[in-house]
């Protein structure tokens, strides 16, 4: 029997990090005497920034290492987990195959009583309000954390590593045991027990916060079910469609590649105060993904359909909270902000300076921490005219 542990992280971002787990996941079960295997999907492409990826473990008690090895190691995906680790909770919003095929559910590849871990901040309800149901019961838990971010051959020394491992450790305990992670931890570490510590704390908090999903609970998927192209369907040669020409002075009046939606890399998402805004157009110079589009009053409108969530425009805006980058959970669709705007300004700039009023994450950097600092924002009453 195969035991399989899915890892979703954050490409370039968590990249170390969801690399870590899986090795250590590895190296536990086979000092519990298992067998062990772990691979990466994309693990031999230079990842972009924010993608969704995964990392794999695969652990079996009856297997050999070759047959192990013959059985999963040629797998760029999974077509079942028994545990589905999500380091950053935006994820539960859905992910990307390699090739575009639409935005897919975080749980789809959870098998029948499987166990979905993210680690979070939020309770179960708010997840579930991004997270389709499925035709069988599974399982939810959490472990508080925040998104543990660095870089593609940098480590955030933060415990999330320790962590995750102890929640392995809650959801399946037939994978490895909290006493098998905390000793592995103290023989790597032995003159810091706090490493073990976090393990253990995460893995009681696991065991206390998981939940079984009942059938029906989350929220109807909007994504078809993808179908493959049969094979007389191909195109003779390898002509590749170009990108459409044109531009339009309105919402989503750019050229863009509609194979390149980038929406799913987002963990954050820029709210504007049009009624701020004084027309510089920075963002839409400066914008890397070009997600700004020119509308016809002399603003800049986003498209959150490409938009990746890197900050830019709130950094190079010159006025005080015009743009303002918010938690993506905080938002359930990609409709045009300044269509919005635009119908009514008013209850466009309350509803704005009450996602703005949530505080902005500044993460912490010191070993052992997880902990960011809330800072909150300054109101700024509605600008007429």
């Amino acid at each position: 029997m195969i035991r399989r542990v899915e890892i979703n992280y954050r490409g370039v971002f968590q990249k170390r990090l969801a690399k870590k787990i899986g090795g250590d996941v590895v190296r536990i079960a086979s000092q519990m005497g298992k067998v062990g295997f772990s691979n990466g999907r994309y693990s031999d492409a230079p990842e972009r920034s924010g993608i969704p990826s995964k990392y794999f473990a695969f652990v079996s008690s009856d297997l050999s290492e070759e047959e192990l090895e013959a059985e999963c190691g040629a797998e760029l995906d999974i077509d079942q987990a028994d545990v589905s680790i999500v380091l950053d909770d935006t994820l539960v919003k859905g992910v990307e195959p390699w090739a575009w095929s639409g935005i897919r559910p975080i749980n789809e590849n959870l098998r029948d009583g499987g166990t979905l871990v993210v680690v979070t901040r939020r309770t179960h309800e708010d997840l579930l309000k991004h997270i389709p149901g499925k035709p069988r019961g599974w399982r939810l838990a959490t472990y508080e954390g925040s998104q543990s971010f660095s870089g593609m051959w940098v480590f955030r020394d933060d415990f999330t590593h320790e962590r995750t491992l102890g929640a392995i450790a809650a959801a399946a305990p037939d994978v490895m045991t909290i006493e098998a992670v905390e000793a592995c931890l103290n023989n790597r570490h032995p003159n810091d027990p706090t490493r073990a510590e976090a393990a253990r704390r995460a893995f009681d908090e696991v065991v206390e916060k998981m939940k079984t999903v009942v059938v029906g609970t989350g929220v109807e998927s909007k994504e078809a079910a993808i179908v493959l192209p049969k094979w007389f369907e191909f195109g003779e040669g390898t002509v590749v469609a170009a990108v459409p020409r044109g531009f339009e002075m309105r919402p989503s009046g750019q050229s863009r590649n509609q194979q390149y939606k980038r929406g799913t890399t987002r963990s954050q998402r820029p709210i504007i105060r049009f009624d701020l805004c004084t027309k510089c157009a920075l963002c839409w110079l400066e914008c890397p993904d070009e997600s700004f589009d020119p509308v016809p009053d002399g603003l800049y409108d986003v498209n959150y359909t490409y938009c990746v969530g890197c900050g830019k425009c709130a950094q190079v805006c010159p006025v005080q909270e015009c743009i303002v980058m918010i938690d993506e959970l905080e938002f359930d669709d990609e409709s045009s902000p300044w269509e919005t705007f635009s119908k009514d300004r008013h209850a466009y700039v309350t509803w704005a300076e009450d996602k703005k009023s949530l505080g902005r994450l500044i993460h912490s950097y010191v070993p052992g921490s997880a902990d960011p600092q809330t800072v909150k924002g300054e109101r700024i009453p509605p600008k007429h005219g």
